[in-house]
């Protein structure tokens, strides 16, 4: 059927010749894995419409955000706990090791139609993700008199300093520094060997080697010197701060009343700032699911499979 937007069409034709191909090998070497018998087996994917779909109708240009869908799913079929308000809010803050991820659920899945992601146009029905380069692994820099995080990220090799890889500062090292991550309380899965514990050391190491840099661009300005803590406080409140934007874009700007709205937090990294964020937005309620580290895959579990109809308006 013929559709408007030559251009987008165009764009989105292009990335999915691009992706399709991937999507491809994947799903056949996922097939590979089962004995002859996962032919009789229905076996769907996750779209980033919010549904599930056939594995032979999987294609890429409709698999760009079925991750952070999964999660957009997961917290909405979860936060509707017994005595809930049934005109309930609720803005998903999914923060990972590189990015993190915001929506809104207000009873009903919100979706785009047409899209811009890494500066490619998809035109194709998306639930509204919006996504911020500030995660866990988000780097930290010391420039001009200003702490900066991200968008360039430590990713998981080498990852931050704390991991024993030699990587970056990273904002999860300044989690470590602050006492909010307690290598006490993660198995010992790091370094070259992956068997020694996350290193708080390393991790004061490269934040005082910051505070260094933060301290003599003080002392040339007249400006008073900062502790490491209070150093890497001040890289949280940046990243915090950078997370909130794209909420208030989603809520403030749109009409809506961020306030009124419960935080539901995910992901790997989100637990660690989600107070700090509500605060700053007024929210006075925050939803950690329990299985909140791998909700988008909780979400993906609880998504149904969805059909998608076209018909013209007009002869």
């Amino acid at each position: 059927m013929p559709v408007v937007k030559m251009v987008p069409r165009g764009f989105t034709a292009t990335a999915d010749a691009y992706l399709s191909p991937h999507i491809v090998r994947y799903v056949t070497a996922f097939q590979a894995g089962f004995d002859a018998g996962i032919a009789r087996v229905p076996v769907y994917f996750m779209q980033s419409d919010g549904g599930l779909t056939e594995v032979g109708s999987f294609s890429g240009h409709r698999a760009i955000l079925s991750g952070p869908a999964g999660g957009y799913v997961g917290y909405a079929r979860t936060t509707a706990w017994t005595g809930a308000p049934p005109s309930l809010q609720v803005i998903g803050f999914d923060m990972g090791g590189t990015s993190t991820d915001v929506s809104r659920y207000a009873g009903h899945f919100e979706h785009v139609f047409e899209s811009t992601t890494a500066g490619v146009t998809i035109q194709a029905p998306q639930l509204d993700i919006n996504t911020v380069a500030a995660g866990g692994g988000s780097r930290l820099f010391f420039e001009a008199g200003a702490f900066r995080v991200g968008p360039e990220s430590a990713g998981a090799h080498p990852g931050p300093v704390c991991y024993r890889k030699g990587g970056y500062p990273a904002v999860t090292d300044a989690n470590v520094v602050l006492g909010r991550l307690l290598p006490e309380h993660f198995p010992k899965i790091f370094g070259p060997s992956e068997k020694e514990a996350l290193d708080a050391a390393g991790s004061r190491e490269a934040l005082a080697e910051l505070a260094e840099a933060c301290n003599a661009w003080a002392s040339r300005h007249g400006a008073p010197a900062k502790s490491v803590d209070e150093v890497a406080l001040g890289f949280v409140a940046v990243a915090n701060e950078a997370m909130c934007r794209p909420i208030r874009a989603l809520t403030q700007m749109r009409g809506y009343d961020a306030s009124k709205h419960v935080l539901a937090c995910f992901g790997g990294a989100g637990a660690q700032h989600a107070c700090a964020v509500a605060q700053a937005l007024g929210i006075k309620t925050v939803f950690v699911h329990r299985c909140a580290g791998i909700l988008s895959a909780v979400g993906i579990g609880l998504a149904e499979v969805v059909h998608e109809a076209r018909e013209p308006l007009a002869e």
